[in-house]
Order: structure tokens, then sequence, then C-alpha cells
């Protein structure tokens, strides 16, 4: 507030920050850039993961699927009742038809709703849904891949899942899935509802209801798992329903997630900090005679303050929107499904109140110095101190002129060499992670015991109880005599599963017994949390549980597991159930199981324990162990074996392999796109440093030059100045980062990915200072051409 007796000088301020502005281009086009670049970091982060947790609610993930509860089995008029429920938002039904063999292809029929294929992850692409009986959604790579010359609106014949005679089929539309790849095998396709009544579906076909419920109606996950139950309930559904564990807890954001946000955003404003400040005082300290002079006739402390961050504001207020529009542009060309305006009306204003905060931190320092010189002081003013000169007699080179100016200058470049440093350590350190990550090392944890992992289909499991499709199993002797018989057969490892549930009213089961052999008992022992853990004899004759995993059990049953307790499970067998207690004879420490995680599961029980049990066939899949020299053969011979058998599934590790390397590559290049952002803000202080440092000593090279110095010995000196400073913050950034990345790796592996084996990422570490020492080459290269062009004479002139 202006009180009566005072001056406004508000007009005098924006006159004087105008002129500033426009006279000190250099600084204006970079503060622009760096705050540019530090608004569009912030924002794409924030929209970013906006978008993915927009994504995962809403249907975008085709892995997890967006339903919370599934319930199989279920009649019409269970299903009607359910499509009244006013909890429910999206119910979707489906119900498989069968599958059709030609070639080497093979396409599930199915019927389902729309809002299947919405909480499912699936699109129609082109054309609609199938409404009338004669009506087909296919995928276009089917038609594709058997030569079938059809589009939509035309029609095609396919034969019928019995083999028995073919239906002519008018194409609706394309219908997207996840699948991509020429090496594909598997397809899908929709019929209409009129189509699936027509064929008596309701009493033929078994059918498959999946919901989620609406947002308003839950708090939390406790509220989806009672929601669920109720609703099924309501609708006369005895059975419990399965839950989407992976979904529902995929829509609430990680802790994971909100770190890597938070410390993302952190480091882009620590970032922006350092290098507008360091713009703003290099600046200043240039300018501070300027300063002194405007003191003298009589500005005041506190309106030199009110200069200076009126620069700051305003350069922000030109580059904040700039940035903000970039942000919103790239966040929506990565991710257009899950770019919302009402992500953009709350990441803006925090944006911009960031930024704004960044600016503030940034020219803080830089103000206090400009409005704390006195008028007197100015017209002496070191950048760095008054320096005491002691006459010493040496001879003067290019090489020790340039260490003396970085000497008196060095708390400009202990900034530049700070963000060098800051820029390394988030490149070295990530790099070394990715680098020591061996794609082949990491699908092998997922296939300790073998390359080829045959069992169930997801649809099998995600339709039917594990009872239900163990009881007609597709794991015959015939199958298993044809694998055993594949190109460079090892060996073939059954793994069975008992169909159990802690519910002794519900009537299909929600978990399972894993079987073990006499042959892991060794590896149970060294992973016993006390104790000795009784042979195997001892647990098979008196049916005793090995708990491995303690947080799912207390979990699933709400208790610690402790030795000698007894549990009481039903178990099931397809086509009776009964309620039996299990002692437990030992508890498992999970920090002890490392890579052995495909052996040990929550509940564990000898396998012959479990064929006493029951008389049906348990298996749940086979591990298939073949000669390294005969993978691809016997890959090619597995799945013509699966081909056969629709209700089987083989995952390879080549196809895990190849999967990961894609990831990886995806992972190298968004690390070389966020360093290379990250990274500007340190060639810019660069940049700032050298061009400013020329600048500003225009009078002291005409001095040089002027006792004699040549222009190619002031050009030495200069390039020996920026050597220097980028050589420092280089060795530091190697030893820094290199420490980071080792000691980030040994934690990683330690902890989270036993399969790192750390590799110094020296290929990332050479181009990182190859292309930081030729930009430093560069701009001071190009800064002396523009003094040398100005001439001897010109910058006499100066010095008068």
């Amino acid at each position: 507030m202006i009180l009566p007796f005072e001056n406004d000088t508000s007009r005098v301020i924006r006159r004087i920050t105008s002129a500033h502005l426009k006279h000190d281009r250099l600084k204006t086009v970079i503060t622009i850039f760096a705050i540019t670049l530090a608004t569009f970091l912030m924002s794409s982060i924030l929209l970013l993961i906006s978008g993915i947790i927009t994504v995962n609610q809403n249907g975008g993930n085709s892995v997890t699927g967006s339903y919370h509860a599934l319930v199989s089995g279920v009649t019409q008029e269970q299903y009607n009742k359910l499509s009244t429920d006013s909890h429910i938002e999206l119910l979707g039904l489906t119900a498989p038809l069968g599958s059709v063999n030609v070639g080497k292809d093979r396409l599930n029929l199915s019927y389902s709703n729309i809002d299947c294929l919405t909480l499912n992850g699936l699109s129609v692409s082109e054309g609609k849904m199938p409404l009338q009986e004669n009506e087909i959604l296919i995928e276009e790579e089917y038609l594709f891949s058997q030569k079938i010359d059809a589009k939509i609106g035309d029609t095609i014949s396919l034969p019928s899942p019995d083999g028995q005679d073919k239906t002519d089929f008018r194409i609706s539309g394309y219908l997207e899935t996840a699948a991509k790849g020429t090496e594909r095998t598997l397809y899908a396709a929709i019929v209409s509802e009129e189509f699936f009544e027509a064929i008596g579906g309701w009493d033929t076909f078994p059918q498959t209801v999946m919901f989620r419920i609406k947002s308003d109606a839950l708090t939390n996950q406790a509220d989806v798992t009672s929601m669920a139950i109720q609703t099924s309930a309501d609708a006369g559904i005895e059975q419990t329903p399965s839950l989407n564990k992976s979904y529902i807890n995929l829509i609430q954001p990680s802790v994971l997630m909100i770190a890597a946000a938070v410390a993302g955003l952190a480091i882009i404003i620590m970032a922006g900090v350092l290098v507008i400040y360091c713009i703003f005082y290099i600046s200043i300290i240039s300018s501070i005679k300027e300063y002194g002079q405007l003191r003298t006739i009589g500005m005041t402390a506190k309106q030199i303050k009110q200069l200076v961050f009126r620069e700051g504001s305003l350069l922000a207020l030109a580059a904040v929107p700039i940035g903000l529009i970039m942000g919103m542009i790239f966040s929506y060309v990565l991710i257009p499904q899950g770019f919302r305006l009402k992500h953009v009306l709350w990441v803006c204003p925090a944006v911009i109140i960031l930024s704004y905060m960044t600016v503030r931190l940034s020219v803080r320092k830089p103000t206090m110095i400009a409005s704390a010189v006195s008028p007197i002081e100015a017209s002496r003013y070191e950048a760095d101190g008054i320096h005491v000169h002691k006459h010493r007699q040496r001879r003067l080179t290019p090489l020790s002129l340039a260490g003396n100016q970085i000497f008196c200058y060095k708390r400009k470049n202990l900034l530049t060499i700070a963000s060098l440093v800051m820029t390394g350590i988030l490149l070295l350190g990530l790099s070394s992670v990715l680098s020591s990550i061996d794609a082949k090392e990491m699908s092998l944890s997922g296939f300790p015991r073998g390359q080829f992992l045959v069992g169930f289909t997801n649809q099998e499991l995600r339709e039917k109880s594990l009872e239900l499709a163990q009881k007609e199993s597709p794991f015959t002797d015939e199958v298993y005599t044809a694998l055993s018989h594949v190109s460079g057969i090892e060996q073939i490892a059954i793994d069975q599963q008992l169909p159990v549930t802690n519910d002794l009213q519900a009537s299909e089961s929600n978990a399972a017994i894993v079987g073990f052999e006499q042959e892991d008992m060794d590896l149970i022992q060294s992973c016993a949390a006390s104790g000795i853990v009784p042979d195997y004899k001892t647990l098979r004759a008196e049916n005793q549980l090995i708990i491995g995993r303690g947080e799912d059990f207390v979990e699933y049953f709400g208790v610690q597991p402790k030795v000698g307790k007894t549990v009481t499970l039903k178990v099931f067998d397809g086509t009776h159930s009964e309620n039996m207690q299990f002692e437990i004879a030992a508890v498992l420490d999970q920090n002890k199981i490392g890579s052995h995680g495909d052996r040990i599961d929550m509940m564990m029980l000898p396998d012959d324990s479990m064929e006493k049990i029951v008389q049906s066939n348990l298996t749940y899949q086979y591990v298939i162990s073949v000669d390294n020299d005969f993978e691809q053969q016997a890959e090619a011979e597995i799945e013509q074996i699966i081909l056969n058998n629709p209700r089987l599934n083989v995952d390879t590790l080549s196809a895990a392999i190849a999967q990961n390397e894609n990831f990886l590559q995806g992972m190298k290049l968004t690390l070389a796109v966020m360093i290379t952002f990250i990274g500007c803000f340190s060639v810019l202080n660069l940049l700032n440093t050298i061009l400013t440092g020329i600048i500003v000593r225009r009078k002291e090279f005409a001095l040089l030059r002027s006792v004699g110095m040549s222009q190619k010995q002031l050009s030495a000196m200069v390039h020996s100045e920026g050597l220097i400073v980028v050589s420092a913050g280089l060795i530091l950034s190697l030893v820094v980062g290199g420490g980071t990345g080792y000691f980030l790796c040994i934690f990683l592996k330690n902890s989270l990915m036993n399969y790192l084996n750390y590799q110094f990422p020296f290929g990332i570490t050479i181009l990182y200072c190859v292309i930081v020492l030729l930009c430093s080459g560069a701009i001071t290269g190009t800064a002396l051409k523009y003094q040398y062009f100005r001439g001897i004479i010109s910058t006499n002139y100066v010095l008068s």
C-alpha cells in the first residue's frame, strides 16, 4: 500500500525492469527456456501419472481387466437381477462357444456384450458390435492370417466348433485386442446376442458375469469385497464372487508411483532452482555497478528487491504458459485415452504454483546480493569477495591464467559443476541399473526349471473354478506322452494344486494348496523361519501343511500362522467337497526364498498326501526342460501339440526374453528422454556461465590483447577455463554417479531383482562426456568468434 506522503515508484520500476530485460537478452532467453523446460517436465509428470490411473480405472488395461468381481455359472434370471442393481457401473456377460482350428490358427468364438469388452480392455477398432443373428465381430489380423479378402459388411464362412458344418456371418466390425505380431496363432471373434439365444446359449454354454461397482459407493478395498459379495447375494448367487485383486490394487495409486512422482518433481525443482539461480546470480554480479548507480540516485533496498523479483515474475509469466501447453500436448500424445480435462484443471494451477515457487527460490539469494550492496561497495564489488594479491614472480601462460580465473569466480564455477554432477548422478545411477539387467536372466527368473510352461488358458481359469477345470482335465496321458517325445526333451515336472477355500459354506474354491516332492525338502528346510521341518514321510503320513508365504496367509485367514496350529479348509475335487483339518508343520521365512519363488506358495502339501485326499487329476501345469540346442525345434513341436488342445496354453522362455527385451528398450528410450530433458538444465547452466563470462570480461580481454596476448592465446585461456570446469564436473559425476549406481544395484539385487549383475554403463558414460565436452567447446568457440569480430580497436573503446 502506498501511503499519502510516499511517491508511487511502481511505474519507474516497471520501466527499469523492461529496459533490463531488453538489454540483457541472453539472460532473458535462457531463463525463459529454463522455466519453460521445468514447467513442461512438471506438467508432463503429473498429467502422465493421472492418465495412467485413469486408463487403469476405465478399462484401458487389458492385462488385469477393469472389473471388481467375476462370477461363473450364472443363470439368466440372476443376470437380469444384476443388470438392475443401482450400485453396478458396468456389467459384462460372456459365454465361450468353442474354438475353430484352421491350419495353424485357432479362432475362439464367444458371446460378449459391450460392457464385457470394456471391462477386459478390448474395443471395437472399426465398425460396430454385432446386433443381428448373422453378424460377427472378428479380429482383422485373423482375416489377414487366413488370407481372407473380406471387409466390414462382407460375408465369411466359419466352421462350427463341433466341426460338422459351416455358418455364414456378415462382418459388423473389427475387434481390437492387446495381442499383436506375426507369430500369433490365437484369435477371437464375438457373435451377436440374437445368435447366442438362437442356439440356446443360456441352457447350453456356461455364462460368466463380471461387474464394476460405482466409485461413489466405495471408499477402500474392504468396501469392494463386501459390496461384491452383497451384490451377488442380492441377485440370488450362492457362490462367492472371485475378486480381481490385481485391478483393485491397481486403481489405487501405489506408494511407488507416488514416490516416483514426488522424486521427479523434486529433481526438476532442484534443477530449475539451480539453473535459474545461476543465471540471475551471474547477471546481477555482472551488473552490480548498475545497481549501485540506482542506489546512488535514491532507489532503496526494498525497491531493488522489487525490481529483481519483478524480472523473475515477468519471465515466469512468459514461460509458464508455453511449458503447460507443451506438457499437455506431450501427455496427450503418449496416453490419449487417459487425457482428461479434469486433470488439466488441477494440474495447471499446481504447476503454476510450483513454477512460481521455483522462480522465487531461485532469485531470492541474488536479490539479497543486489539489495545489500551500497553505492560505494558496488564500485569495487568482487563476485567472490575482495582478494589480497601477493606479488610473486611466475611465468604467465594461458593455462595459469585460466586457473586463476576459475579461482577468482569459484562460486559461479561451483554452481556449474554442481549441475553437471546432478545430471551425472541421475544418468549413471539409472543407466547402471538398466545396463545390469539382462533380458535372458530377467526371463529365467520366471522359468527356473525349464523353458516351457504348459498350463490352463487364462480364459479357462477365468470362466471356471479350478476344481471344474481339473474335473475333465486336459492334462491327459496322450498329451503327456506327446510332450515327452519332443526334440531334446530332458524333463517334464508336474505341478499339482488342490482346490480349497476357507469359507466352509462356499460352493467353489477360492485358493489352492500347492504340492511338493521329496526333492524339495532341502529347499524347504533352508527357508524355515525356525526349528527343523519334519521329514517328508511324516508330512505325508499326517497331511501336515507348510506355510510358505506368511503374509498371504495372514491376509487370507486373518491370523498369524503358528507351528502346531490347525486350520480347517473345504477341499474340492470337482464332484464333491469335504471339510478337512490340517496341522501346520512349519512356517517359512519369505526373506530366504530368493530366486525359488516358483516352488514356494502360501500353503504347501506333499504330492502323495494330495493324491490320498482326492482321486481327481490335480495337475496344474507341466514344466518342460529341453536341451538348449533343440529349444527352437521343441517350441514348434510343443505349440503344434497345444494347438490340438484348446484348453491348454504354453508360455515360452523365448517369448519372455523377446518381451523383456522390448520392455528394456522402452525403458532405455524413456531414460534417454528423461535424462535429455534434465541434461538441458546442465547445458543451459554451462551455456550461461561461458557466454556471460566472456561477454562480461570484454574489458579484461581487451587489456590482455593490448599488453601483447594473441587471439590464439586468448582462445586457449578461455577454452582451458571451460575444459577445467567441465572436466571437474565430469570426474565428480563419474565418482558420485558411478557409486550411486553401484549401491543402487546392490540394494535392488538383495531386495527385488536377484537377477541383477552390476555392469558399469561405459557406452552411455562415454557418450555423455563427449556431448558435454563438445557443447563446452562449441559454446566457447562461438562466443570467442563473436568477441574476435569486434576487433581490438572496438574492445579498447570499451576500456575508455
